[in-house]
């Protein structure tokens, strides 16, 4: 490869953000984006493929064929019909895996994004949008992590539809993280039942509305009802200890509402209150129950996935 080869090569760094899906009524149609980040470099090389891990998660993300990164950018090289030579990726890796934070979710976006910037931009961002939610397997992390906001998210006809709203500035996150218990989304599906009774269909259609109501009018009281759930949540409360506890303690304490952070195992409590007695209260509460939980208080993310790309 010679230097006028090597000075016209792309050097792509990705950012993108954790969210919580779901939040209490949304199933799989509502994610919030947070300001907590995964980063990710990758360059085209003359051969071969590494990747280098650094961050929280360093020692848990795989480093071969089946990292969600790398198979997001095979997919993009391949719709695009581009094949590079060879690829070196740089991850660093802070969102918690396995525990409702969308770590998947990021990687498969940063993946898509990247490549695509390889490519010149070939594909759309709605391209980009539908290839990552059928990787992913369901779209509520995805859309939310690539757009930022809270995000709504729906199919028809297999065709993905999504809404992005701006989040206003005040409203806090507080993330209650169980340090060794994790959920594994197959494990969470599969607690859920086949048939759900009518009226708790018509229970969580009338939470969802508050729920986005409440966002739109910042009326943070009608943002609370609204992440009350029947759907999976009492369900997968199985597979987390102390789970409702760690709900009433956090409303107590001054919540508006709560609820698990995608499949879980986190726990995620909105307030625009002061945040960290409502952190301490929900740390305290999975302590009652054997668990050691890490608090983190994080603001919403308006921007989403964000790329530099520049000539090396």
């Amino acid at each position: 490869m010679d230097k006028k080869t090597r000075r016209a090569m792309l050097k792509v760094r990705v950012r993108v953000p954790a969210t919580a899906a779901n939040l209490g009524a949304g199933f799989n149609c509502l994610g919030l984006a947070l300001e907590l980040y995964n980063i990710f470099e990758v360059r085209e090389c003359r051969a071969g493929i590494k990747i280098e891990i650094t961050g929280k998660e360093k020692d848990v993300l795989p480093k071969n064929k089946t990292n969600l990164f790398l198979q997001a950018a095979e997919r993009v090289f391949k719709k695009c019909g581009y094949v590079p030579k060879g690829l070196r990726i740089k991850i660093n890796s802070c969102i918690p895996i396995a525990r409702g934070l969308g770590s998947s979710a990021s990687s498969i976006v940063a993946g898509a994004v990247a490549a695509n910037e390889l490519c010149k931009r070939k594909l759309s961002c709605d391209e980009l949008i539908q290839l990552c939610a059928e990787l992913e397997g369901h779209a509520d992390n995805i859309v939310a992590a690539f757009l930022g906001g809270l995000t709504i998210c729906g199919f028809k006809n297999r065709q993905l539809f999504y809404k992005k709203l701006f989040v206003r500035y005040g409203l806090r996150a507080i993330i209650a993280i169980p340090k060794r218990l994790t959920v594994k989304t197959k494990d969470a599906v599969e607690v859920l039942p086949k048939r759900v009774p009518f009226e708790d269909a018509v229970f969580n259609i009338s939470r969802v509305a508050f729920f986005v109501s409440g966002i739109m009018s910042d009326e943070l009281e009608l943002m609370g009802l609204g992440m009350e759930d029947r759907l999976h949540q009492p369900y997968r409360k199985a597979l987390i200890p102390g789970l409702e506890d760690v709900f009433a303690t956090a409303k107590k304490a001054g919540a508006h509402g709560v609820a698990l952070s995608g499949s879980g195992s986190s726990v995620v409590a909105l307030t625009h209150r002061y945040p960290y007695p409502i952190g301490r209260a929900m740390r305290e509460a999975f302590k009652r129950h054997g668990i050691e939980a890490k608090i983190v208080v994080l603001d919403a993310d308006n921007d989403g996935v964000k790329v530099q790309a520049k000539k090396i």
